[in-house]
């Protein structure tokens, strides 16, 4: 479930065709995407080069505890998955030697459309870490262009709220189906009354990447003919990508 935001802006030049392009795309986790990009000028694969990156890789990001610094380092080789290439092609074949691993196996453009002139990338199953700014660039002996997509993944969920038994307690829970850094879960009643210190949260799943779901119950005491409503929203703002952390030089005391 996606949809389009576009807003585009065309550059001609005299000598060859220059396109410079901007759209914004919103999906939520777990589906996948389409991540547009044509041009004109591409007809074919025969001396075609084009790419997709991300523009927010940052070069370096300074953190001021060592508890931020040993957080970065936790999962990843951060020089073999934060690169900026998500994907490339080149000498009429895929070149995915120096792609970003968070991209490895969940990326492809259809070589059938190439030839329309369609460079779209496809992006599947699509998490919080996915969200950035995208670049498209493509050349050929007729032309060059840029297209940037922009994708947004929408940050909150409300699962579906289910009654059931513990022991002989009525509660209500939910399960999320998105994957979350650090899960906010309220519950609300009928009334908007917020329950949620009264309910509880369990870690269902957890990726590699230390994304995770969550199991929340609520024991309220809950009613049976109440209504109530589960929201989960992603409160962890620091899970951008970046290459080089350093941790703040702190001078001496003297």
């Amino acid at each position: 479930m996606f949809f389009f935001l576009l807003s585009a802006n065309l550059l001609l030049l005299l000598h060859g065709e220059v396109s410079v392009w901007e759209e914004e795309l919103r999906a939520h986790p777990f589906t996948d995407v389409t991540l547009s990009c044509h041009f004109s000028f591409v007809e074919g694969t025969e001396n075609l080069e084009f790419s997709w990156e991300r523009e927010d890789i940052r070069e370096e990001y300074e953190v001021d505890d060592d508890e931020q610094f040993y957080r970065f380092f936790r999962y990843y080789d951060f020089f073999e998955v934060f690169t900026k290439l998500v994907y490339q092609f080149g000498n009429n074949t895929e070149q995915l030697e120096d792609q970003n691993a968070m991209y490895e196996g969940r990326v492809s453009v259809d070589r059938n459309e190439i030839s329309e002139g369609s460079l779209s990338l496809l992006l599947r199953n699509v998490n919080f870490m996915d969200e950035a700014m995208y670049k498209c660039s493509a050349i050929t002996p007729d032309g060059r262009g840029e297209s940037t997509m922009k994708l947004i993944v929408e940050d909150s969920e409300m699962p579906q709220v289910q009654f059931d038994k513990i022991g002989e307690e009525d509660v209500a829970t939910c399960i999320s189906k998105g994957w979350y850094f650090a899960p906010n879960v309220t519950w609300l009643d009928r009334g908007e009354r917020d329950l949620s210190n009264h309910s509880t949260v369990e870690v269902l799943e957890e990726q590699m990447n230390g994304l995770y779901r969550v199991y929340s119950v609520l024991k309220y005491p809950v009613k049976l003919n109440e209504k109530y409503v589960c929201h989960i929203k992603e409160t962890d703002q620091n899970y951008k990508p970046f290459r080089i952390i350093r941790r703040e030089k702190i001078s001496p005391i003297i």
